[in-house]
């Protein structure tokens, strides 16, 4: 228990007596006589500071000692700390070191009360001037405060509809670099407006639009600090909004590129409008230095550079000083035109099934030529690897059916000199499984042997240290026997088929 101060007239001044009783109205002289009272009585029973501090939260409720009459008293507050300490109550200081604040939060013993002083206080330092001392006025202000109060049904409702309002996390703020401050501010002031919040409403709950670090930061730093709305909206802006945190927000926007939200599986129209949202949402964060139109434009350059349908409107930026948004509008409209393009294009190669020089076609693997539509050159070379090597060229098995684009048998697809079409080429190549299909299991019997004896003579012919005048005499001749043998193979059907039906992709052939 705190140590019991035994106080006399003597030893502590009157409480407020320098103030001149005729120019106070009757609350005000009501307050100060109530404290007078408990002074005298405190000078004949000893008492407590916690006992001095309950009995002026009696004498002294929060609508009273925060309401306009006692508000309009000068140093009324200051001189009730200092009164109370001297008397053993030891008031613990508040954070924001404002005597009003330090009253709310260390007076009142009841949780309720104290909430509705700190409510009443924050209202009054939020409002930054004294209101007028008519009685009519102060019956007012005090009953609107007395309402406002968390105790009261609407605050109730208020504080459910902004928690309701801000429970989805994607709504909060967490401090995130991709994340503005203003932006969650702005959002947090529209819903203070749709439900008609005071001052001191909007500070009290302005916790709901913060998450993670952030709302760690603000109950560590800002709550039981700031005094209004608006100086905790700029502590938290300082934080978040620093130096050190502009120019990671500089150097983020200038290494932005739109390929990396392509990367994640974005499509390029919609990766082209997140690109611009974001730009636009980190702009004002960045350094002063680098406010400005021209270099939101050159953040957007510098994101979709390098693509070919963005070349043009890249290049009306000097020459025609095309502002952010529009450049956005000419890079948008560029890309619709190129998609239309590549649409169009399609749509007449399937229509006329032939390639028109603008396509770009993927290079398409023909398993029964063992080539790419698009050559890929001495890849797999393996005759004629020795310098000066005069050997023959072997026997190609996949050149009996010749090229399935012109039907030459001197070549095969991938050196056809011939336009390449693609529907002709597909077709023939059907008809290639199909001959390929009834011709098993014999020919792959044979085949099988011959590629090997084949790729045998092509590892010796492509050893460096082999004598390529070793080579067969008769080379060319077995070469044409091998032509001979397989044409004759390829064209007899093979008697002991059972299945002839078309070839499919679940068959172990068909590639």
């Amino acid at each position: 228990m705190a140590s019991v101060s035994m106080v006399t007239q003597a030893t502590n001044p009157t409480f407020m007596a320098a103030v001149d009783g005729t120019l106070m109205n009757e609350e005000q002289k009501g307050a100060v006589a109530s404290i007078r009272l408990l002074e005298a009585e405190i000078a004949t029973t000893p008492m407590s500071g916690e006992q001095v501090k309950a009995a002026v939260a009696e004498l002294l409720p929060p609508a009273v000692l925060f309401g306009p009459s006692l508000i309009a008293l000068p140093y009324l507050h200051r001189d009730l700390r200092n009164w109370l300490n001297a008397r053993g109550a030891n008031l613990e200081q508040h954070s924001s070191h404002r005597i009003k604040l330090t009253l709310a939060t260390a007076l009142y013993p009841e949780a309720e009360e104290r909430t509705i002083a700190t409510e009443l206080a924050t209202e009054v330092e939020a409002a930054g001037r004294r209101p007028r001392s008519s009685s009519t006025q102060q019956e007012s202000t005090v009953t609107a405060a007395t309402s406002s109060t968390p105790s009261g049904g609407s605050a109730d409702r208020a504080a459910h509809n902004v928690a309701m309002r801000f429970r989805d996390q994607a709504a909060k703020f967490s401090g995130n670099l991709g994340e503005s401050w203003s932006e969650y501010v702005a959002e947090y002031q529209q819903v203070a407006r749709d439900y008609e919040m005071t001052a001191s409403q909007k500070l009290q709950y302005l916790h709901n639009l913060l998450r993670g670090d952030a709302k760690r930061f603000y109950l560590d730093r800002v709550h039981g600090t700031a005094a209004t709305f608006a100086q905790a909206v700029d502590m938290v802006s300082a934080e978040y909004n620093s130096i050190v945190r502009q120019d990671r927000v500089k150097n983020y926007l200038s290494g932005l590129r739109l390929s990396s939200f392509v990367k994640d599986g974005t499509d390029v129209t919609a990766a082209l409008e997140k690109t611009y949202k974001t730009i636009s949402k980190l702009a004002p964060q960045v350094p002063r230095s680098h406010h400005g139109e021209s270099y939101k434009v050159e953040f957007l350059r510098n994101a979709v550079v390098g693509n070919s349908w963005a070349t043009e409107p890249l290049s009306r930026i000097a020459t025609h000083r095309l502002t952010f948004q529009q450049l956005y509008g000419e890079l948008e409209a560029a890309l619709h035109l190129h998609n239309e393009a590549r649409l169009a294009v399609m749509r007449d190669e399937v229509a006329h099934g032939a390639q028109t020089p603008e396509a770009n076609v993927p290079g398409i693997f023909f398993a029964g030529q063992g080539r790419y539509m698009h050559r890929n050159k001495d890849i797999g070379k393996r005759f004629n690897a020795s310098k000066g090597s005069n050997g023959v060229k072997r026997f190609d098995p996949m050149t009996v059916m010749g090229c399935f684009n012109c039907d030459d048998r001197s070549h095969s697809l991938g050196d056809c000199p011939h336009p390449i079409n693609a529907v002709k080429a597909a077709k023939r190549r059907l008809e290639y499984y199909a001959k390929k299909r009834a011709a098993q299991p014999a020919a792959s019997t044979i085949l099988y042997q011959l590629c090997s004896q084949l790729d045998a003579a092509g590892v010796s012919g492509n050893d460096a240290d082999t004598d390529v005048s070793g080579e067969d005499d008769d080379a060319s001749s077995a070469a044409q026997n091998d032509v001979d043998i397989f044409e004759a193979l390829v064209e007899a059907p093979d008697v002991t088929a059972t299945d002839d039906h078309a070839a499919t992709p679940e068959d172990p052939d068909f590639a």
